[in-house]
């Protein structure tokens, strides 16, 4: 019997990845989508695919267990501002959400798991899941930061850490050892474009994993559509943490940052 394994599948890349990588090593894949274009990337791509609202946590516990399932893996952005847009949440989502001291990151995604692993199932690793899009330390582009580029990504590296610590957010970007902008529940993307209306050229991103990152949800994620954003909003360099980070598509990552002189750094 073919084993299967439950995939909560966000937006982007990385649940095709994944799902492609998975029934390749013989696993029949049960994607869980909340909205109609991941379910369409997600069609040809997994066993199984069901498309549901994000609230709906019961449903997604009695479809994972009637296909068989007993691990998990998250894959994907969900944007977590829906929970202040009146979600259709059903008695098991309102319990996880009820017992919420914050809705922070770390507070939420940790109570989902919680839930699941009290249903029965094992949420699998997002880093061992992803182990080859994980880089080591070094330059990954042509180009290697300058001298006051390095020095900005000392200062940011510090300042990513310091609100990573509070579960803000994973990104910080800054500029001659001034913060322009932070990430808050908005994402990475935003937070760039609210530094380009700031820094027209020249901003550095520095994104990192959380002290004591639970592996198996939120690790930190980069790929072209950053890149974009970044030559949207002038940026030149990002600096992401070594072995902790994930970048997708990564050869075509770095090519569209060797496309426009940006320089990626992992520390």
């Amino acid at each position: 019997m073919v084993k299967p394994i439950g995939l909560i599948a966000g937006k982007g890349l990385l649940p095709v990845i994944l799902s492609r990588n998975l029934r390749l090593r013989g696993f029949a894949v049960v994607a869980i989508t909340f909205d109609r274009e991941s379910e369409q990337k997600m069609l040809p791509e997994a066993t199984q695919t069901h498309c549901m609202d994000v609230g709906q946590a019961s449903n997604i516990i009695k479809t994972f267990k009637k296909a068989g399932v007993k691990d998990i893996a998250l894959a994907g952005k969900v944007d977590k501002r829906i929970l202040f847009n009146n979600p259709q949440l059903d008695a098991k989502a309102l319990s996880i959400i009820g017992e919420l001291q914050a809705k922070n990151d770390d507070s939420l995604l940790l109570a989902i798991v919680n839930a699941f692993e009290k249903e029965g199932f094992t949420i699998l690793s997002q880093v061992e899941l992803f182990r080859d899009l994980v880089p080591t330390v070094g330059v990954l582009s042509k180009r290697t930061p300058d001298d006051r580029e390095r020095k900005d990504i000392d200062f940011g590296m510090k300042m990513a850490k310091g609100i990573a610590s509070l579960d803000i957010g994973q990104t910080a970007i800054v500029y001659d050892k001034a913060v322009i902008a932070v990430e808050a529940i908005e994402g990475t993307d935003e937070a760039i474009e609210r530094a380009g209306r700031v820094v027209k050229k020249g901003a550095i991103v520095c994104k990192v994993s959380k002290p004591n990152q639970d592996p198996r949800f939120d690790v930190p994620v980069i790929g072209v559509q950053t890149i974009d954003k970044m030559i949207e909003s002038g940026a030149t360099v990002i600096a992401i943490e070594a072995n902790k980070t994930l970048i997708v598509n990564i050869m075509n990552t770095v090519a569209k940052a060797d496309e426009k002189f940006i320089s990626i750094i992992a520390i």
